[in-house]
């Protein structure tokens, strides 16, 4: 009787998922209000990028929410610790967050969409019109999976409860969707780090700011590779889906709600990092870089002042490199998108990432 109370008790992955996936909620929070606070402070109006991506952080907080009350069912626990009542309320609370959660994932890519569009799409029209047309194939997905959610099981409520008699589709049906729609997310989040990668690294910039750029963009691996593991977690819920004599369902597909919710705290955040490297920017920053700046001058004597090339650029390129970071959302910004010299830069690989010339003029760089 001991051992069977202690066992009740154990709370299994809840605790682990609760606060892995609320201290990335609330990481992300901070990155797009941090977002926000520098597009103010630079006196740069929120585009249709920033506020999608405000959108996507409370689909995100919804989802979270729905699945927080799953967890004071008892989600995470082994399914042999779970009353029947409990087992219904937490498929009920997971279905319920599925669709703010897949609210976020399209929401928060369409956001990077359009700022990779503004970045590169003027010049490189390839690139653009690949980016519309992976951002609408991912957008016609969600808006076919999102019903297909509720209606495969008829009535509605046999969706989460088991005991119901009711009307299901084939459940491969549903798994297939999600796991085509799913794959095409991951796919797109290669893509939104290796084009750009690709056309930053033939910019006349110095090696060291290339790279910089590159590690910057290239955050959005962690945001590929966690979908890589939802991936698989799908296809492992399918195969205990297809074999009758499988035991602890809920428990294992909870480990499907755990990389459901950090990546879209990952997409969140990974979509404001761009915005961000324009903190050092910032007046309030100044002290804390000249702490840093402190600390690494004793290390290096030699070492140039990072406060002043922060506040006076590093080379030809420095102002480059910040208005890549952060630019202007105003149409017709006259000094061109990034600035003469990367304009120049840029206007030269129009239309091939690895190489090539084009007459495109700084124009070509204004929002349209």
């Amino acid at each position: 009787m001991l051992n069977m109370s202690a066992a009740q008790d154990n709370p299994g992955r809840g605790p682990l998922i609760m606060g892995l996936t609320w201290s990335f909620a609330v990481l992300a929070t901070i990155t797009v209000g941090l977002r926000f606070y520098i597009r103010v402070e630079l006196n740069n109006r929120p585009s249709l990028d920033d506020w999608l991506i405000a959108v996507a952080l409370i689909f995100n907080f919804v989802s979270q929410s729905f699945v927080s009350i799953g967890f004071t069912y008892g989600l995470g626990k082994h399914d042999a610790n779970l009353q029947p009542n409990q087992v219904i309320n937490i498929l009920k609370w997971m279905w319920l967050a599925n669709t703010p959660g897949l609210l976020v994932a399209i929401t928060a890519r369409l956001s990077i969409a359009i700022l990779l569009v503004r970045l590169f799409g003027k010049v490189h029209k390839w690139l653009k019109w690949f980016l519309v047309v992976v951002s609408g194939l991912c957008t016609i997905l969600t808006a076919i999976i999102i019903p297909c959610t509720f209606l495969q099981t008829t009535p509605v409520s046999g969706n989460w409860n088991p005991f119901q008699p009711s009307k299901r589709w084939n459940p491969m049906i549903y798994i297939s969707l999600a796991f085509l729609t799913q794959s095409l997310w991951t796919f797109t989040d290669l893509m939104f780090v290796l084009f750009p990668v690709i056309i930053i690294w033939r910019l006349q910039m110095s090696l060291g700011k290339r790279i910089s750029l590159i590690l910057l963009m290239s955050a959005s691996l962690l945001t590929m590779s966690v979908s890589i593991l939802k991936t698989i977690s799908l296809q492992h819920i399918a195969n205990q889906q297809a074999d009758p004599t499988a035991t602890d369902v809920q428990y294992e597909s909870s480990i499907t709600i755990l990389w459901s919710c950090l990546e879209q705290a990952f997409v969140i955040i990974m979509g404001c990092v761009p915005a961000l490297g324009s903190f050092t920017k910032l007046k309030t920053a100044q002290p804390l870089l000249t702490s840093l700046d402190s600390v690494l001058r004793l290390m290096n004597p030699f070492k140039r002042s990072i406060v002043n090339r922060a506040a006076k650029g590093n080379g030809t390129n420095s102002r480059d490199y910040e208005d890549l970071e952060m630019p202007k959302a105003i149409s017709g910004w006259r000094d061109g998108l990034y600035g003469p010299a990367l304009d120049k830069s840029l206007s030269s690989l129009e239309g091939n990432p690895l190489g090539g010339c084009s007459t495109a003029t700084r124009n070509d760089y204004n929002y349209v």
